[in-house]
């Protein structure tokens, strides 16, 4: 008890010592100096100068990592991992099949939703994708999935196709993920 309260004290004299630091030498650049003592020495401005911040070199990475988003669109929660290869879709649709979801393929020619017929709140058009054939019911082994993705491929060339899991107790897609993107298009 008494090393924490120990330890708890020399934590807040350190705390308060880097205060006093700061507002006696950071003077030029008015860190830490009262509002009024600010408004004296410079003009009124009403740009405000962002508090510094101490972040870890893993935040100052992400922080430099610029996306371009008309290229790097995301569609599904696994688009932010890297794109699957033929044994990663099987793994999630053998993931899929042994939680008891029922695999789902579907394909859109867009892959977004968008507004073209309306703009009210909450009206998008390319919500709902064409479902390719019925739900594989009777899906036992990943491979009848992949099959049906070729074979949606092969009918739809320019068409982002997904693979979802449908949960038939509770009347709701569980998991979902695009399998195909088409080639890229000249925007």
């Amino acid at each position: 008890m008494k090393l924490a309260l120990s330890a708890s004290i020399v934590a807040n004299v350190a705390l308060c010592t880097a205060l006093v630091c700061l507002v006696s030498f950071g003077s030029k650049a008015q860190l830490g100096a009262p509002v009024a003592n600010r408004m004296a020495v410079s003009s009124f401005s009403r740009a405000v100068t962002p508090a510094p911040t101490f972040r870890s070199a893993v935040a100052n990475a992400y922080c430099e990592e610029v996306i371009d988003p008309t290229q790097n669109m995301r569609y599904e929660t696994m688009s932010y991992m890297p794109d699957f290869g033929e044994r990663d879709m099987e793994a999630q649709v053998n993931y899929m099949i042994g939680n008891g979801l029922i695999p789902c393929v579907e394909f859109d020619k867009e892959g977004t939703t968008f507004r073209e017929h309306s703009r009210m709140p909450g009206y998008y058009d390319g919500r709902y994708w064409t479902m390719w054939k019925l739900p594989l019911f009777g899906a036992v082994d990943p491979k009848q999935v992949m099959y049906e993705v070729v074979e949606c491929r092969k009918h739809n060339p320019n068409s982002y196709i997904r693979i979802l899991g449908f949960d038939n107790v509770k009347q709701v897609q569980c998991m979902g993920f695009v399998a195909v993107k088409p080639p890229q298009r000249a925007f």
